[in-house]
């Protein structure tokens, strides 16, 4: 049986009555403003250059132009052309979708402080550096600096670290991948085949390239493999710590610590930042205070390492590189 398609829906909060040109994004209309359009974007400026034919199609009298992209993300960034409280800067709240939806179309329509904008946020969540991973925050508080905050949630659709993968990709926002592959990688078990496969986010096909889908074989393997190596082997080496004060009853204490540790790590193998957790500590209540501080430091020790050669794993430029490509995107002054 024959079915008819479903006729287009006007997006209300962006269906100006005065408006002079009709977009179509899947099943949505919008009718807006095109000198906004060419004032914002150069390619919008030049698709709109070009004279109208005689038979163009109108909708209530508008020329109607279709664009081949996801009437969600067209919607967010439409939002955020014509409503300047809709998308803020950092550190404001917004979410994870507007923020993907609008860089995706800022980047191929050319809009350049929206681009910006939208990459300030998501910078926000995917840190260069170590010391801002550990205590960046999805938490408002007016005496927080904006260096701790992260402006979004993270998503929780389950294709969401591929999508963000193929995301940043498009849009060359390499200083960004690390932490997006790190991610893709404690959350691999989940995602299985659809690593390999495709998904979807947000009922947008999303897939891996082949090129990232090798650099994420090889660097999963030594991103698991490190949970244990490196950033837990300060539990065993070294055992003789100078200046200890107990020699025997620390190590009994850092040998029960192992065997409570190995009970978990199968869990979290696949997150080496994080396999031994704030709380963890409690397991060494009782070694001494030179042991303590000793094993702090070298867990530290063992946890920069890790970050350091991070990028390196999944076929990324070091971080000092990746830093300068941020830099030279949204500017150093950003977090302060």
């Amino acid at each position: 049986m024959n079915t008819q398609p479903n006729p287009p829906k006007r997006v209300e909060e962006l269906w100006f009555e005065d408006g002079n040109i009709v977009l179509q994004a899947g099943d949505s209309h919008y009718r807006v403003y095109r000198g906004v359009l060419a004032a914002r974007s150069p390619v919008f400026r030049d698709m709109l250059a070009f004279p109208q034919p005689a038979d163009s199609e109108l909708v209530d009298g508008c020329p109607l132009v279709r664009l081949p992209d996801c009437d969600i993300e067209v919607t967010f960034f439409l939002k955020a052309i014509f409503d300047p409280e809709f998308l803020r800067p950092f550190p404001s709240r917004t979410t994870f979708d507007i923020l993907a939806g609008c860089l995706r179309l800022s980047h191929k329509y050319e809009v350049a402080g929206l681009r910006r904008l939208c990459l300030v946020h998501l910078s926000s969540g995917y840190d260069t550096e170590l010391s801002r991973f550990d205590v960046a925050t999805y938490y408002f508080d007016d005496k927080l600096p904006a260096w701790r905050i992260t402006s979004w949630p993270w998503p929780s659709d389950s294709g969401d670290e591929i999508y963000i993968i193929q995301l940043f990709r498009e849009v060359e926002a390499t200083w960004l991948l690390p932490n997006a592959f790190y991610n893709l990688s404690y959350s691999a078990k989940e995602l299985g085949r659809d690593i390999f496969h495709g998904t979807s986010f947000n009922d947008i096909p999303c897939n891996l390239s082949v090129e990232d889908q090798n650099s994420f074989v090889e660097g999963q393997a030594i991103q698991s493999h490190s949970a244990i190596t490196d950033t837990l082997q300060f539990l065993a080496d070294p055992l003789d710590i100078q200046g200890c004060k107990s020699p025997t009853e620390c190590a009994l204490e850092r040998f029960k610590a192992i065997g409570e540790v190995r009970e978990s790590v199968s869990d979290v193998s696949s997150d080496p930042l994080d396999v031994w957790r704030s709380d963890d500590w409690d397991l060494l209540a009782d070694v001494c205070d030179v042991c303590l501080s000793v094993l702090k430091e070298t867990h530290q020790a063992a946890r920069q390492a890790f970050w350091d050669k991070l990028p390196g794993l999944y076929g990324l430029p070091p971080w000092d590189e990746l830093e300068k490509m941020k830099v030279a995107a949204i500017g150093n002054s950003w977090l302060c």
